[in-house]
């Protein structure tokens, strides 16, 4: 029965050992998604992404107590302008995992299909 849960916890330990025995979504082969592989392959580009992004919600939080240092432009203080600058890589970012997301999605159902062809042979 697909239902019962030690079923499923056999399905996804056995995840590992379709892929290798890879223990990382990092270590599965990139080469199939070009937009994976070169953000998991130039450390510059992943460093950059994950900074942005980080960046981009601290200086979210840190708005909803203060605008911060005033750049003498009007509306221009340090946090509302991170905030700016950091938005575009946040929503790169957040389009990536979804593209991860849709990937990892795609590995676990043909591992699943695999699984119910051997059960079913």
């Amino acid at each position: 029965n697909r239902n019962d849960r030690g079923d499923w916890r056999r399905g996804s330990s056995g995840i590992n050992a379709e892929y290798g025995g890879a223990t990382s979504h990092k270590q599965i082969d990139l080469t199939a998604n070009p937009i994976l592989y070169y953000y998991y392959t130039n450390r510059t580009v992943l460093f950059g992404m994950c900074a942005g992004n980080e960046l981009f919600f601290a200086a979210l939080y840190l708005l909803r107590f203060s605008d911060g240092p005033d750049f003498g432009f009007p509306g221009f203080s340090l946090f509302r302008s991170t905030a700016l600058v950091c938005a575009p890589i946040m929503i790169i970012k957040s389009v990536i995992s979804l593209v991860q997301l849709i990937a990892a999605s795609k590995n676990i159902a043909i591992v699943d299909n695999e699984e119910h062809a051997k059960a079913h042979r």
